[in-house]
């Protein structure tokens, strides 16, 4: 009898064995497609990166452009100004010179 419940006994460990063992094999199949899955969001992440930044660099591209446009119309409107009223211009600059000037020595002190 004692055998018998033995056997019974290594019957169901064994079984529970195997039942740990195919559990244990999922769980590894499932970490492997894990892994492919990972891998298949991280090329699509990256992939989309590279589209933003060729995207960004376009926009940055155009606003470099048109900034460079401003400014070349505006030191094209200032020398225009400066041609038109030199005096005005002379007394703007003297303004500024002196106004800097104050400025920078009220910090010294």
């Amino acid at each position: 009898m004692a055998q018998a419940f033995e056997n019974v006994r290594n019957k169901r460990n064994g079984a529970a064995r195997e039942a740990v063992r195919a559990r244990a094999n999922d769980v590894m199949e499932d970490f492997a497609e894990l892994r492919k899955d990972v891998g298949r969001l991280a090329d699509a992440a990256g992939k989309a990166a590279r589209v933003e930044m060729k995207h960004t660099g376009t926009r940055l591209g155009s606003i470099r452009s048109e900034l460079g446009a401003r400014a070349q119309d505006g030191a094209s409107y200032v020398t225009e100004q400066v041609r038109a009223r030199p005096a005005a211009a002379v007394g703007v600059s003297l303004g500024a010179g002196l106004l800097l000037g104050l400025l920078l020595s009220a910090r010294r002190h």
